[in-house]
């Protein structure tokens, strides 16, 4: 038996791929920065439950956001009512799955008011999370973190969890 056969056939099965004859090989077309986003869902930095709407800058790796949402009430004397959040996230290079660090503004904590009246507890958050984004412009964020809140009553955690999950649209740069 010879082995002729088998060196040939390992010799072209290393050879890079070459376009065909006359065909030159298709290129994709260029990906479109970023402009603006907007995704629904739940979290800190919507509000609890609400929007989430962000702006990019600085070649996309840095964006500012601003959430705006609803706190619904649990139990009986929990406070309750629209919601913001404001923040800042800073992305690593990625044209449709990044990670991310933000840091934010937002609702951390309730106190609950049988006797006296309920308030909410707003105060500096630092997440971590993932950003994916579609050509066509379908959005997913999830982020962690931690945040603190100053102010609440003796005996209440001060540092607790930053959360956040949303679905969106991403608008792109148009065409010049």
């Amino acid at each position: 038996m010879t082995l002729r056969p088998i060196i040939a056939s390992l010799l072209v099965l290393s050879l890079p791929p070459l376009p065909a004859v006359g065909q030159e090989p298709s290129a994709s077309p260029p990906v479109l920065p970023r402009v603006a986003s907007l995704t629904a869902g739940l979290g800190n930095v919507m509000g609890w439950f609400g929007l989430h709407g962000e702006g990019y800058f600085a070649g996309e790796r840095l964006s500012g956001f601003v959430g705006l949402g609803y706190t619904p009430e649990v139990d009986e004397g929990d406070p309750s009512g629209p919601t913001f959040a404001i923040g800042l996230r800073g992305f690593t290079p990625g044209i449709k799955h990044r990670g991310f660090l933000a840091l934010s503004l937002s609702q951390l904590a309730l106190e609950s008011g049988f006797v006296e009246n309920p308030r909410r507890f707003y105060g500096p958050g630092l997440e971590a999370g993932y950003h994916y984004v579609a050509r066509g412009g379908f959005t997913f964020l999830v982020s962690l973190g931690l945040g603190w809140a100053p102010g609440v009553p003796e005996g209440t955690q001060e540092v607790g969890e930053v959360l956040a999950l949303g679905l969106g649209y991403t608008w792109r740069r148009t065409r010049e």
